[in-house]
């Protein structure tokens, strides 16, 4: 028995949905790192604050030089640790930016395969319509 176009064609769209589906899981995963990275960089950004903050209101009432150093370079380390959470961020949004784009692409692959299996579907159905007119009007002609 001879295969319909649109059932040789199911394989090829059936792969084309797994690598959008692909796709789409890893921008999501690297989606939800941005946000954690986002997450991180306001949690140590409240910290730098509330640190500065407490620094301050002990340095009204009177500090001995090894408190003052110790809370400059904690602060110190918290601006660092700012630092390379900035860098995580934009490095996860350009990973983030690639793989959206990567989507993008691999969900224009699928559209484009639905499209021809849905025409191939189309034409199919209407072959068989006018088979079974054809069918009908010799039946009736008979």
């Amino acid at each position: 028995m001879i295969r319909k176009r649109s059932e040789r064609f199911k394989p090829i769209h059936n792969l084309a949905q797994q690598s959008e589906d692909v796709a789409a899981q890893m921008l999501g995963k690297i989606q939800r790192e941005l946000s954690s990275h986002h997450l991180k960089l306001s949690e140590l950004m409240k910290y730098y604050q509330d640190y500065t903050t407490r620094f301050n209101q002990q340095a009204e009432k009177g500090m001995s030089a090894a408190q003052v150093q110790s809370y400059q370079k904690f602060i110190s380390q918290i601006e660092v640790a700012k630092t390379e959470q900035k860098k995580h961020i934009s490095r996860t949004s350009e990973a983030c930016d690639t793989s959206r784009a990567n989507w993008t692409v691999e969900r224009q692959k699928t559209q484009v395969l639905e499209k021809v299996k849905s025409r191939y579907q189309k034409q199919e159905q209407q072959i068989h319509n006018r088979q079974e007119q054809r069918l009908s009007d010799e039946h009736v002609a008979n």
